[in-house]
């Protein structure tokens, strides 16, 4: 039997590609009304589709700034900080 592709409703949340404002705030732990607050300001983007605002996962990494940054090695503040000009 070959296998259907799930319906959004029974894939994951955080495997999904994009949601509604609820979905997003439900996923962040963040309230409805911050996230229209802030695509109101023009700090979170969004689709408008049809009536339908639609957040994309990554929008929300962008929003979230959870984009992977390089970890500094321990210590190298302290050198930073000691280093003569």
């Amino acid at each position: 039997m070959p296998r259907q592709a799930s319906s959004p409703e029974t894939t994951p949340p955080a495997e999904r590609l994009a949601y509604s404002v609820d979905e997003a705030a439900a996923l962040t732990g963040l309230s409805r009304d911050l996230l229209y607050d802030e695509m109101r300001r023009g700090h979170l983007a969004y689709l408008k589709i049809g009536r339908r605002r639609i957040i994309t996962r990554q929008h929300l990494e962008q929003f979230l700034a959870i984009t992977p940054k390089p970890q500094a090695s321990p210590g190298s503040e302290l050198k930073a900080a000691n280093r003569v000009p």
